[in-house]
């Protein structure tokens, strides 16, 4: 007789960090924040995004749980803007960095929408490498142009 296979309930959720409790949860989001500040060649200091983050200029969400079912952990971070052009608002996703995207893609995907949809935002931009492509074509986003960059 075989031992009965436990159910493990992995569940990563994205979570929207107030800008009054970015104190309480920099210490989990400062190492992701700042090697995506640097793979994006350091647009700006750390201490200027955390500023900004908590002024309310920019959101910050965590991709937090657990993908074995035993510990919990921060499994990447986002950060929007919500920009004021000529014409219309967009909302802008500026930073974005994680490891095992699959347990948290889908809901990153809707949040963002959503965050659009209550800031009156004619459409969201997202900076994003190559990868994610695919995936945001399935969402029915489009890529309309390319970064390239050169120093």
């Amino acid at each position: 007789m075989q031992p009965e296979k436990k159910q493990i309930k992995k569940e990563v959720g994205v979570l929207y960090i107030e800008p009054k409790k970015v104190d309480e949860y920099w210490l989990l989001v400062d190492f992701m924040l700042r090697e995506g500040l640097r793979y994006d060649g350091d647009p700006m200091s750390i201490e200027d995004l955390k500023k900004d983050i908590k002024s309310g200029a920019f959101q910050l969400f965590v991709m937090f749980g657990s993908d074995d079912g035993l510990k919990s952990k921060v499994f990447g971070v986002f950060v929007t803007r919500i920009v004021e052009l000529p014409n219309f608002k967009q909302c802008e996703v500026i930073l974005l960095k994680g490891e095992k995207r699959e347990l948290w893609q889908d809901e990153a995907a809707e949040m963002i929408e959503h965050l659009a949809i209550q800031n009156d935002c004619k459409r969201v931009a997202v900076h994003a490498r190559p990868g994610w492509q695919k995936f945001l074509e399935g969402k029915e986003w489009k890529v309309k142009r390319y970064l390239y960059t050169k120093k």
